[in-house]
């Protein structure tokens, strides 16, 4: 039996339509994936940040009478002539600048454009901060200045920690 012309075209629409939903649906699966490594992504610097954090801060608490050394402003110069403190025996000053070392060292290679502060805060005496920041146009994780915290800057995530050095 012959299809009349009618029939033909409405299947030819039908079959349109149906490849039209599909497409439409492999790009909403296409876009839902995008967002979730992004999502993904965001998560792991924001440990990554986490982590540096918390380091500094057990670097200071291990030595505290040198805390004043390990203050830093956002983008703070790279530490140069740090001594090697793991293969020689080190000063508590000259452990300080192989910290920051470190500190650098581990923010240039673990985050993208990755930088840190760190401060004395204005309220309680004996406190400090560390702040870590990376490249995130979204901005998706934000700190405000409470307790004297620099700003985080454009374009960037911020996780800040706040420890006391030394009880």
């Amino acid at each position: 039996m012959q299809l009349s012309r009618r029939a033909r075209g409405v299947a030819l629409l039908e079959a349109l339509v149906a490849l039209l939903l599909l497409a439409s649906g492999v790009l909403a699966l296409l876009w839902l994936q995008q967002l979730g490594l992004q999502t993904q992504r965001q998560q792991v610097n924001r440990s990554m940040a986490m982590g540096l954090a918390d380091d500094l801060a057990e670097r200071m608490r291990l030595n505290p009478t040198q805390v004043l050394r390990y203050s830093r402003s956002w983008g703070g110069d790279a530490v140069g002539g740090a001594p090697d403190c793991a293969a020689l025996a080190c000063s508590r000053s000259d452990l300080a600048l192989w910290d920051m070392a470190q500190l650098q060292q581990a923010l240039s290679t673990q985050l993208p454009e990755g930088d840190a502060a760190v401060f004395a805060l204005t309220g309680p005496a004996g406190w400090w901060g560390v702040q870590v920041a990376w490249r995130d146009n979204s901005e998706s994780y934000r700190t405000d200045t409470a307790w004297g915290s620099p700003s985080c800057p454009a374009a960037m995530s911020c996780w800040r920690l706040l420890f006391r050095p030394s009880w």
